[in-house]
């Protein structure tokens, strides 16, 4: 019974895995807006039906692929010692979340670009944004002496990371996942109230 379960996870697997492939191909080839069901099970070479076995159609798929991607940020909790190991060099959540862009590169291109979808640039940021709510409540911190909203600061710096690594894409990844992730540290800490701001270095 153990086997039979396991080729049929395996399966499943596999076939989201040729799902997910065509659809970021096809999203880099046509953009989002353009992409549908049809040319996704023509890509993956699976009939419609096996498709809507696994995804409602190409938002869900959208999502779900969203939902994965979480995962990687989440996969490094908050910790004192996390945040003071990583205070000058960026998080292993934001350096593996920076790798993973950097290996489906066009796709991301396309996706915060004007061939993309709104609410996936939305949610990219929203995530980005409750990171950093973690991040200020975990440490405590509130509206400056000039009564700046912490509400402001999250979406003010989820908006502008979001902005360095569209620059970071556009221009072909000229510095490493590693590198982004320290300079993006480097300035997100003190936007964020919890440490002055340093000189950034420059990748060796």
């Amino acid at each position: 019974m153990q086997n039979v379960e396991l080729i049929e996870d395996l399966r499943v697997r596999r076939t989201r895995k040729m799902i997910q492939e065509a659809f970021m191909a096809l999203t880099v080839e046509k953009g989002f807006s353009a992409l549908t069901v049809r040319d996704i099970t023509e890509r993956a070479m699976i009939n419609r039906s096996t498709f809507y076995r696994h995804f409602l159609d190409k938002y869900d798929l959208l999502e779900k692929y969203m939902d994965d991607v979480e995962a990687i940020i989440a996969s490094e909790p908050l910790t004192e010692e996390m945040l003071e190991e990583h205070k000058n060099s960026g998080s292993n959540g934001l350096i593996k979340l920076l790798k993973h862009i950097q290996e489906n590169a066009e796709f991301y291109r396309v996706m915060l670009g004007q061939q993309g979808d709104a609410a996936f640039t939305c949610r990219f940021q929203q995530n980005s944004a409750e990171r950093f709510r973690e991040l200020m409540a975990f440490r405590g911190v509130t509206s400056d002496t000039n009564g700046l909203p912490n509400e402001m600061r999250v979406n003010y710096v989820a908006c502008a990371g979001m902005g360095a690594i569209m620059w970071w894409l556009d221009n072909g990844q000229p510095c490493s996942a590693e590198q982004l992730a320290m300079w993006l540290g480097q300035l997100t800490m003190p936007s964020l109230g919890m440490l002055p701001f340093p000189q950034l270095a420059a990748e060796n």
